[in-house]
């Protein structure tokens, strides 16, 4: 059975992602007590489970690291490493922001701040890894449901990368216009995240279209 690429990422940065997940609900938990409990029972289920997942995601992880690599090789391969580039700067921008004392939506990178580096550098990893396992599975279904040479099988991974966008970009929105409230922001960011999916696409679009004008002649 052929494994899809994406696949060994996903389950690897998931499994990551449980296995730190128990000792930063255990810190919010101590943070608000009120707000958050987790029975001891519930500590080791998350950490079976991440467990598991890693060990899975490892063991399969070479499929994906082969599909990489071919991607990396094209002219363009540049382009595949904008989940990663996403990733890092929807990290910087929102330890930015935390230092400004701005509110995080998600509960467990303000937890994974507090703890320190042990927890922050398996958080990024776990993001970098669950992003781009997500776009690369985007990729095969688009190639699944359009076909190899066909420009709208880059579609869903268009559509991912600007879905992932999301952060970043309403984190500089809210960085950089502090003042014009969330609704500025919102529209500043959906407005963004439609230019990206779309500039993406637009590329892949010329280039194949290109190449397959080329094998014609």
């Amino acid at each position: 059975m052929k494994i899809p690429p994406g696949m060994g990422l996903l389950f690897a940065g998931s499994g990551l992602y449980w296995v730190l997940s128990g000792p930063l609900i255990g810190w919010f938990s101590v943070l608000n007590p009120t707000q958050i409990h987790i029975s001891q029972m519930g500590f080791t289920l998350v950490l079976i489970t991440g467990i598991a997942c890693l060990a899975i995601g490892l063991w399969i992880i070479p499929t994906d690291f082969q599909e990489l690599y071919k991607l990396f090789s094209r002219n363009d391969g540049w382009m595949f490493t904008i989940p990663i580039a996403l990733v890092a700067a929807d990290i910087y921008l929102t330890l930015i922001g935390l230092s400004a004392g701005n509110w995080e939506l998600n509960p467990f990178v303000a937890s994974a701040v507090q703890v320190g580096p042990w927890a922050v550098v398996p958080f990024v990893v776990s993001y970098m890894a669950l992003s781009e396992g997500l776009a690369l599975g985007m990729l095969s279904i688009g190639r699944w449901l359009f076909g190899v040479k066909e420009p709208l099988g880059f579609m869903p991974f268009a559509l991912t990368c600007g879905a992932a966008s999301f952060g970043p970009l309403s984190n500089a929105a809210l960085l950089a216009f502090p003042s014009e409230g969330l609704g500025v922001s919102f529209v500043g960011t959906v407005v963004g995240v439609v230019a990206l999916s779309a500039g993406i696409y637009a590329h892949f679009r010329k280039v194949e279209l290109g190449r397959l004008s080329t094998s014609l002649f």
